[in-house]
C-alpha cells in the first residue's frame, strides 16, 4: 500500500514544481498540500474505503483548484498578462478529481447521487470523459429514468445532436416504460426541436411566428391594439406590411405545417404513454399543460380528446373531479392571474363537484369539495376578492353558505369522517355560531365519533366557550358535560387523549370536586394503561397541578398513590425525584432521604437505564461536595451500573 501511495505522490512532482515556479503557492503551502494528499491517498487504499473518504478528497481538490484559479487571475492582473500560457498545473487538478470520481463510482456503483455529481463535474468543466461517464452510468443504472433524461439533455443541449438525444430517449422508454418523467421530457424535447426548426426558418426569412404561445395576457393585448401608433416607428412599415400580405398565404401554410407536425408528435407520444401508463392521472394533466403552452393545430380538439379519455378512465376517482373543478377557476389565457374567483367561475366549479358526487359519493370527494370552498373563502378574506363577485345575482353561490351545505350533505349521506366533522365544527366557531357548534359537537361525540380525540377537544373548547359567554360556571352545566367526558377519558388510551387531559386539568383545576374526580379517573386509566417512561406523563402532570394549587405535602401524598400503581412509569419517578431534590437543596434532610429512596426504587425497576444511574451518582457527588461529607456517605459505587462505567460521559 505504501509503495502505491508513494508512486502516486511522485507523479505529482511536475504539477507541484509548476505551482511553485509560477508563484501560485509557496514552499510551505506545497508541503501542506503533499501532507493532505498523502493522508487522503492512504484512506483510499484501505481494505474498505468509505464514501466519505472519496467525497472529502474531491472537496479538498475542488477547493484547491478554486484557490489556484483565484491566485492565477490575481497574478495575471498584477503582471498585466491577460493570456498566461497554460501548463501542467492547469490540467492536473481536474484530471485528479476525475480519477477520484472514477474510483469512487467503481467502488460504489449503486450510488446514483455520486454518479450525478460525477456527471455534473464533467459537464461543468466540459471534460472529454463526459461521454464515457454517461455510458457507464446508463450501464449500471438502466432503470433510473433520470440518467436517460440527463444523457438525452446533454446530447440535445450541449452537442446539438437531436438524433442521438432521440435515440437515448427511445432506449430509456424501452427500459423504463412506466416512467412519467421520461414520457413528458420526451414530448418536450420533440416539441422543442420542432420549435428550433421553426425558429431557424424565421431567422432565414422563410417563415414567421413560433409554436410557443406568447406570454401576453388579454389586457396587454388590448392595450397594444389600442396604441398601435406607438409601435409604428417607420412610415413605410405599413407599406411593407401590405407587400408581405401578398406572401402571407405561403407563410401561413408553412406555419400550419409545423403546427400539424407538432400535433402529430403529441398524439403519437400521448397514445404510447397511456398504453404504458393507463392509470396515471398526473401524466394526462402534464400533457394538457404542454398542449396549452404550445400553439398546435387543432389543439382544442386534442384537449377535448384528452379530457374525454380522463373522464372515461378516472370518473370514479375524486382527484379527477377536484382537478376538473379547479380548472374552471383558472384563466387558461393567463394562468398566473391573481384576480379573484368570479361568481360564474365558482358556479361552474360547484356544478363539476355536484356532478362528481353522483359518480363518487365518498367521503374523499366531500373532502376535496370542502377544501376547494375553504380555499375560495380564504382567498376572499385576504382582500383579493371583491364582495360584488358574490352578489345576489349569483343564485346563492356564496362559498360560505355552500360550504355549510356540503357539510350537511356529507352528514346526511353518511360520508362524514372525523376530519370533516372537525372542519364542520371549527367552521361554525369561525362564524361565531357557538350554539350550533356546541350542539353539533355533542351530536358527533355521542354518536359514531364517541372516541374521536380531536372532536372531543373541539367539544371541550366549545362547551367552555359557551359557559363563559352565557353565564358563570354552575354545577349543573359542568356536570352535564363532565359525565360524557369521563367516559371518553376512561375509554381512550392516555397517549392518545393527551390534549383532552391537559384541557380538562387546566379548566377543572379551580373546581375541586371535579378535579378530584379527574384524579380518580386518572388512577383507573393509569392502572389500565400504565404510566409513561418517556414523553407525556399524566401522573406527573397532575402532581405538578396539585403542587401549584395545594402545596408540597398534598403533591407528595398524591405521587405516593401514583407510585403504588402497577406500572407508574419512569417519567413519574424523575418528576418526583426532581421535586424532592428542590427541597433537599434547601437543607431538607427528609426530602434528601425520599429522593434516595425514589432513586433506589427506580434503578431496581429500570436497572438498564444508564441516564438514571448517572443522575443518581451525580446527585450523591454534588451533595457530598456541597455538604463537605457531613450528610452521609455515598453508597453508590461505579461498579453497580450493569455493563457500563458510571464515569462515561460525566463532567
Amino acid at each position: 500500500m505504501a509503495d502505491v501511495v508513494q508512486y502516486k505522490m511522485e507523479r505529482m512532482l511536475h504539477e507541484l514544481d509548476d505551482l511553485e515556479k509560477r508563484g501560485l503557492f509557496s514552499r510551505q503551502e506545497i508541503e501542506e498540500i503533499v501532507k493532505q494528499r498523502r493522508k487522503f491517498e492512504y484512506r483510499l487504499k484501505r481494505p474498505r474505503p468509505l464514501k466519505q473518504d472519496f467525497v472529502a478528497y474531491i472537496d479538498y481538490e475542488k477547493s484547491l483548484d478554486s484557490l489556484r484559479l483565484l491566485r492565477k487571475k490575481a497574478l495575471m492582473k498584477k503582471t498585466g498578462d491577460r493570456k498566461l500560457k497554460k501548463s501542467v498545473s492547469d490540467y492536473a487538478g481536474v484530471s485528479r478529481i476525475i480519477d477520484i470520481y472514477r474510483l469512487a463510482t467503481r467502488r460504489f456503483k449503486g450510488d446514483i447521487e455520486l454518479w450525478f455529481q460525477y456527471l455534473e463535474f464533467c459537464r461543468d468543466r466540459r471534460n472529454g470523459r463526459m461521454k464515457k461517464a454517461l455510458a457507464q452510468a446508463i450501464r449500471f443504472h438502466p432503470k433510473v429514468p433520470g440518467v436517460w433524461i440527463y444523457a438525452a439533455a446533454w446530447e440535445f443541449d450541449n452537442n446539438l445532436n437531436a438524433a442521438a438525444a432521440r435515440a437515448l430517449m427511445h432506449s430509456g422508454l424501452r427500459a423504463c416504460p412506466t416512467s412519467e418523467d421520461l414520457w413528458v421530457e420526451y414530448l418536450r424535447m420533440e416539441l422543442t426541436y420542432l420549435n428550433k426548426l421553426k425558429a431557424r426558418k424565421v431567422v432565414l426569412g422563410e417563415d414567421k411566428g413560433t409554436l410557443a404561445h406568447s406570454g401576453k395576457n388579454a389586457k396587454e393585448e388590448q392595450w397594444r391594439n389600442e396604441n398601435k401608433e406607438l409601435f409604428m416607428a417607420l412610415d413605410d412599415k405599413r407599406e411593407d406590411d401590405k407587400l408581405s400580405d401578398l406572401h402571407g398565404g405561403d407563410s401561413k401554410e408553412r406555419l400550419d405545417l409545423f403546427r400539424e407536425q407538432g400535433l402529430s408528435v403529441l398524439q403519437t407520444v400521448y397514445s404510447g404513454s397511456i398504453k404504458a401508463l393507463p392509470s396515471s392521472f398526473s401524466l394526462r394533466t402534464q400533457f394538457l399543460e404542454i398542449l396549452e403552452a404550445t400553439n398546435l393545430a387543432h389543439s382544442e380538439d386534442m384537449r377535448n380528446e384528452i379530457l374525454a379519455d380522463m373522464k372515461r378512465d378516472f370518473s370514479k376517482e375524486p382527484k379527477y373531479w377536484d382537478w376538473l373543478a379547479r380548472q374552471e377557476v383558472i384563466d387558461r389565457n393567463n394562468p398566473e392571474s391573481t384576480e379573484g374567483v368570479t361568481a360564474d367561475q365558482l358556479s361552474r366549479a360547484i356544478q363539476v363537484y355536484e356532478e362528481g358526487l353522483k359518480f363518487v359519493p365518498l367521503a374523499s370527494m366531500f373532502d376535496c369539495y370542502a377544501k376547494f370552498l375553504m380555499d375560495v373563502i380564504h382567498f376572499k378574506n385576504q382582500g383579493s376578492q371583491s364582495s360584488e363577485h358574490f352578489s345576489a345575482a349569483s343564485h346563492g353561490m356564496d362559498p360560505i353558505s355552500q360550504l355549510l351545505v356540503v357539510y350537511e350533505k356529507a352528514e346526511t349521506m353518511g360520508c362524514i369522517t372525523e376530519d370533516l366533522a372537525c372542519q364542520y365544527v371549527s367552521f361554525l366557531l369561525q362564524l361565531e355560531k357557538v350554539d350550533e357548534a356546541r350542539t353539533l359537537a355533542a351530536k358527533f361525540c355521542s354518536g359514531k365519533f364517541s372516541e374521536a380525540v380531536r372532536l372531543w377537544a373541539l367539544r371541550f373548547s366549545t362547551e367552555m366557550r359557551f359557559i363563559q359567554n352565557n353565564c358563570t360556571p354552575n354545577k349543573a352545566a359542568l356536570s352535564s358535560f363532565f359525565e360524557p367526558l369521563r367516559n371518553v377519558l376512561l375509554e381512550v388510551p392516555i397517549s392518545e387523549a393527551e390534549t383532552i387531559w391537559l384541557m380538562a386539568l387546566k379548566y377543572f383545576s379551580t373546581h375541586k370536586k371535579f378535579f378530584h374526580k379527574l384524579v380518580e379517573i386518572s388512577m383507573i386509566s393509569l392502572a389500565k394503561y400504565g404510566g409513561s417512561d418517556d414523553g407525556f406523563s399524566l401522573s406527573a402532570t397532575i402532581v405538578n397541578f396539585v403542587l401549584q394549587s395545594n402545596g408540597f405535602e398534598s403533591a407528595r401524598e398524591l405521587y405516593k398513590r401514583f407510585l403504588a400503581l402497577p406500572h407508574p412509569g419512569l417519567s413519574l419517578y424523575k418528576n418526583c425525584i426532581e421535586l424532592e431534590l428542590n427541597l433537599a437543596s434547601n437543607g431538607d434532610k427528609i426530602s434528601l432521604g425520599n429522593a434516595r429512596k425514589l432513586f433506589d426504587t427506580a434503578v431496581t425497576t429500570y436497572d438498564h437505564d444508564v441516564g438514571l444511574w448517572q443522575d443518581y451518582y451525580n446527585m450523591e457527588v454534588k451533595l457530598l461536595g456541597t455538604l463537605n461529607n457531613s450528610t452521609g456517605t455515598c453508597y453508590l459505587s461505579p461498579t453497580q451500573v450493569p455493563g457500563h462505567s458510571i464515569h462515561q460521559g460525566l463532567d
